[in-house]
């Protein structure tokens, strides 16, 4: 027997669709808003993203997210790593996933946002986007026109962090540049997104106040925000001198003080290969602020020894190395030692030190090749 559904549970069955996707081409999709004067938006996933799934699962079945979609938009689902998607992804910046489009029909993109997105928030930005004063289409045009209103400049920030673009950052920073009082509520949240840039004014009123952001943010917190700067920037920017490289450690941590500024342009010269500056820092530092770790003394010298030629700055090395032997004696300092007196011409003295190293080598329980082969260079 069959059994017929009553009329009137039919259009409940249909209210309670979700998004409805097309399924042909970007070009019918683009037609299609054309002849309906709709907006398109487009869901940019990826088969493996973890987000895209939930948004799939979550929020496109809903009956609410569904009616106001289909609607006012055609709904487009483009896996970015198949077919036409490709190609747009390549054309359109898509690097985030999920990324949620919003175009025109010609094209133009009106609005953009990346993430999970639960239905509510869904709601919201699909209404952004059809807002022709607060997508981000109006908003980029009223800013390419010069508006620089405050007000006006934090939405642009907050939209262009939706859309995850990196440009939100650098906005951010020109726009706290230009503030006189960065203790204010609304500038410290931006300060605690945005100030990425550890030579900046901004970042350096975060790392030089903590206290002035609580309770906002419990100091841990900025202290984390601080070292992801910090490793951030080592990693993207250009090699500095010594007086940038100097001004930046202090910038990211003014309590560690002038020592550990000092003894950290050692390694970020060291490892940017920058020898001479490291020789020169080296030089300083000891001066300053004389060792009596044997490792750190050793460490140096060795670098020296592999890298320089400058008799003058070898001697200096030897010092180094000689004196991380009295404090702690090792084939590794002894090694070091041999290397520079080698260097330097003196070839008895280094051919002592050599079987000396390999002789602590043996009782170390450490691979002598590289003393083995020195002795052997060095000959009788």
């Amino acid at each position: 027997m069959k059994f017929l559904l009553p009329l009137l549970l039919i259009p409940a069955l249909v209210a309670a669709q979700g998004i409805e996707f097309e399924h042909g081409t970007w070009a019918e999709a683009q037609a299609k808003a054309k002849a309906e004067n709709k907006l398109i938006f487009m869901d940019a996933f990826t088969t493996w993203c973890g987000p895209c799934k939930m948004l799939t699962k979550q929020t496109f079945p809903d009956s609410v997210v569904g009616a106001f979609f289909n609607s006012r938009f055609v709904n487009v689902k483009m896996d970015m790593e198949k077919g036409e998607g490709i190609e747009l992804a390549r054309k359109y910046g898509v690097e985030v996933y999920p990324t949620l489009l919003f175009f025109q029909p010609d094209g133009v993109v009106a609005h953009r946002a990346a993430g999970f997105y639960p239905p509510a928030q869904l709601l919201d930005l699909g209404a952004t986007a059809l807002d022709a004063t607060r997508n981000l289409h109006a908003l980029e045009t009223r800013y390419s026109h010069g508006d620089r209103d405050k007000a006006f400049i934090r939405q642009l920030i907050e939209a262009r962090a939706a859309a995850y673009d990196s440009r939100a950052a650098e906005l951010a920073n020109e726009y706290l540049e230009q503030e006189k009082d960065l203790n204010t509520p609304e500038n410290k949240s931006i300060i605690l997104r945005f100030a990425n840039d550890p030579m900046s004014r901004a970042f350096q009123f975060l790392s030089s106040n903590r206290k002035a952001f609580e309770p906002q943010v419990h100091e841990d917190e900025i202290n984390v925000f601080i070292d992801q700067v910090f490793q951030n920037y080592q990693q993207t920017q250009p090699i500095l001198n010594s007086e940038q490289a100097q001004r930046f450690f202090a910038n990211c941590f003014p309590e560690k003080g002038e020592q550990a500024a000092s003894a950290f342009r050692l390694s970020y010269y060291d490892e940017r290969s920058q020898y001479a500056l490291f020789a020169e820092s080296a030089i300083d530092h000891f001066k300053r602020f004389p060792s009596e770790n044997a490792t750190e003394l050793n460490e140096a010298a060795y670098i020296i020894s592999k890298n320089i030629s400058d008799k003058a700055i070898l001697t200096q090395a030897l010092g180094w190395a000689e004196k991380s032997v009295t404090l702690s004696e090792s084939s590794g300092n002894r090694h070091t030692q041999a290397a520079i007196l080698a260097k330097l011409g003196r070839k008895a003295e280094a051919r002592k030190a050599a079987q000396r190293s390999a002789e602590l080598a043996k009782a170390e329980g450490t691979d002598d090749t590289q003393i083995k082969a020195m002795i052997r260079e060095l000959g009788n």
